[in-house]
């Protein structure tokens, strides 16, 4: 039987291990990232319905409130689905915060009333402000029926959360997070880049794994596998597949985004799951996402411009890679992650080719519109998520400094 002094150090050890956790895995009083979910998606619209952001001038009349005179049911689709998520996300949080801090008593109604209203008065004014906007665009159309669109659906978004059934689907949805993956606020910003990072591999035309866009081989220019060494080392015409100069740099670069990415994500990973596995199923269906946007966006002669021999070498010898660097301690693995997406980063941007936006654009059979909004705003995303991800890899690597 342990005596007094001995129980009082074992609750101490326990209680400096359970601190070293709580650090570890980012306890504490900080900023959950549903706001800055919140910020990413309200940006994300804002580039939506003010690209191309030049050619301003002053309106010529206010047409928001009269009905257009170009309108169509997949623009007022569009314009519903992408203000779902938005009353769903602010209805999300606000409820959030009543219940942290009103602790374990029971939510009063009104608090789900109020979370509605606020929602939906925010998607209304957002919306209004942005369709003002772009009457000041002349490539852009302002129309009450996506005004009304994106109302509805803000409306539906903030219902199906605040509903019996939608808080019950969240609560298993919290919960399969919490089995998959680790607890923490430093997760939660890790598991949002993961969705910034799925959310531009539905763009086909941009290479798995590496840099700029995929070729298009149809209308004559080089070929298919999207490399910016073609035009240098073959004179503009198309390169051999397996030419050394042609294969290595795109291989390397792919082998370095592989393994880092798999890195970033096994330092998400609940400590009982199995890395390997997490990160096979995570990358075949970013795989997957690639595979079936090709099928619906992609000229056919180019549905898989972006796999050549580089690309499979690349997937390959990266998970090689990561299975001996998942082996190491929980900084070391930060610290190598941050040097494999800052390397694999830089020379994706070396060996890619970066096409002008008609180039792009001709590599789509898509005839319903939104295709330069969509296709640039997953460029960008693309070419941002290494940089967002070294600095939260470079934040994991300070913040756990004192592991050895």
């Amino acid at each position: 039987m342990l005596n007094s002094s001995t129980a009082s150090k074992t609750h101490a050890a326990r209680a400096g291990r359970a601190a070293l956790s709580d650090t570890r895995i980012g306890a504490g009083p900080r900023m959950r990232a549903g706001p800055g979910a919140l910020v990413v998606y309200s940006l994300t619209i804002i580039y939506a319905s003010l690209n191309p952001f030049f050619g301003w001038r002053a309106a010529e009349s206010f047409v928001l409130f009269s009905l257009p005179k170009y309108w169509s049911i997949f623009d007022i689709a569009i314009n519903f689905v992408a203000y779902t998520p938005l009353g769903a996300l602010v209805a999300a949080i606000w409820r959030f915060r009543v219940r942290r801090r009103l602790g374990p008593v029971a939510i009063p109604a009104s608090v789900d009333v109020h979370a509605w209203l606020i929602s939906v008065a925010t998607a209304i004014t957002l919306s209004f402000t942005l369709e003002y906007a772009q009457s000041f665009l002349p490539g852009r159309v302002s129309s009450m029926f996506d005004w009304v669109a994106n109302s509805i659906g803000a409306m539906v978004g903030a219902t199906v959360v605040l509903v019996p059934p939608g808080r019950r689907a969240l609560s298993r949805i919290e919960q399969w997070r919490h089995r998959h993956f680790s607890y923490g606020v430093q997760t939660e910003w890790g598991l949002l880049l993961l969705a910034i990072w799925f959310f531009s591999q539905l763009n086909p035309a941009i290479p798995f794994f590496e840099a700029g866009n995929v070729v298009n081989s149809t209308n004559g220019t080089a070929g298919s596998i999207g490399t910016g060494l073609a035009p240098v080392f073959t004179g503009g015409e198309r390169p051999h597949p397996y030419d050394p100069l042609f294969l290595l740099p795109q291989a390397v670069a792919i082998t370095f985004n592989v393994c880092g990415f798999a890195l970033f994500i096994s330092l998400l990973l609940h400590p009982a799951n199995r890395a390997w596995v997490s990160v096979l199923v995570i990358m075949a269906l970013g795989f997957l996402a690639k595979v079936s946007m090709a099928a619906m966006l992609l000229k056919a002669p180019l549905l898989i411009a972006w796999m050549g021999p580089g690309t499979v070498i690349g997937l390959s010898s990266g998970f090689l890679l990561f299975t001996f660097f998942a082996q190491r301690s929980f900084r070391w693995r930060a610290f190598s992650a941050t040097l494999f997406v800052f390397a694999g980063a830089l020379l994706a941007k070396i060996t890619g080719v970066y096409g002008t936006w008609s180039d792009t654009l001709r590599l789509f059979d898509w005839p319903y519109g939104q295709l330069l909004n969509f296709a640039s705003l997953t460029r960008w995303v693309h070419e941002v998520w290494p940089l967002l991800a070294l600095i939260f890899l470079a934040s994991l690597f300070v913040k756990h400094r004192f592991e050895h």
